[in-house]
C-alpha cells in the first residue's frame, strides 16, 4: 500500500478543525510518524527511494527500546519489494544481521550506519508518498508502519534540499492542481510550504 504523504498533510487543516469542533481523532493519526509495540518505538521511518533506473532502496528509523532486556530486528516485509535484507552490525555494515536494540536505549538506523536494504523494487516508488511495511522484531512481535519515500540521494528523513533536487531532475510541480478553482489553488499551495 502506498500514501501519498502531501495529501496527508493536505488534510491536516481538516483534522485540525475536526478538533476545534470536539471531533475524535484516533491517536494513530496523531503520532503518524511513532509506531509502539511492546516496549519498542519506531520513529520517523524513512527510506531512499531508488535512483533512476535503479531497483533497490534503503529504510532507515529510530528504533527504542524502553524494555529491560535486549531485542532485535530480525525481518522486514514489504509487499513492494522482492527481498529485505537487515544490515545490523555496525563493526560490518556489509554483514547480513538482524538489528540489536538494546534495553533503555536507542539505536538510529541511518545512512553511514545500520540499515535495511530493500531490493528488487516491483513497482515504482513514488517519492513525497509513504510505503506500508511490517517489521519484525524478536520478542516485541510484529508492527505495520508508514515509511516515508525521500529522495534517492536524502541524508536524513523528510531532507527538503534532496527533494527540491529531485523535483527540479524530474519537472515536478508543486504549487498545486491545475485545474482546481483558484481558492483551492492557494490552500493547496499555502499548505505544501509547511
Amino acid at each position: 500500500m502506498t500514501i501519498k504523504r502531501r495529501d496527508l498533510l493536505a488534510t491536516g487543516g481538516s483534522l485540525l478543525a475536526g478538533v476545534a469542533m470536539g471531533v475524535f481523532i484516533p491517536s494513530r493519526a496523531a503520532k503518524a510518524h511513532e509506531y509502539e509495540v511492546g516496549k519498542l518505538k519506531v520513529e520517523h521511518p524513512w527510506l531512499r527511494a531508488p535512483g533512476d533506473n535503479e531497483k533497490n532502496a534503503t529504510f532507515y528509523a529510530f528504533l527504542h527500546n524502553n524494555g529491560d532486556t535486549p531485542d532485535r530486528l530480525v525481518a522486514v516485509k514489504v509487499e513492494k519489494f522482492e527481498k529485505a535484507v537487515i544490515h545490523g552490525d555496525p563493526k560490518n555494515l556489509e554483514l547480513e544481521a538482524p538489528i540489536v536494540i538494546p534495553p533503555k536505549s536507542k539505536v538510529t538506523a541511518a545512512p553511514g550506519g545500520v540499515y535495511v536494504a530493500l531490493l528488487g523494487a516491483k513497482k515504482h516508488l513514488e517519492v513525497g508518498w509513504g510505503l506500508e511495511m511490517t517489521l519484525v522484531f524478536e520478542k516485541a512481535g510484529e508492527v505495520v508502519i508508514d515509511a516515508a519515500i525521500d529522495a534517492p540521494d536524502a541524508k536524513h528523513a523528510h531532507d527538503a534540499e534532496a527533494m527540491e533536487r529531485w523535483e527540479k531532475a524530474h519537472n515536478k510541480d508543486t504549487s498545486g492542481p491545475k485545474d482546481a478553482a483558484p481558492a483551492s489553488h492557494d490552500h493547496h499551495h499555502h499548505e505544501e510550504k509547511k
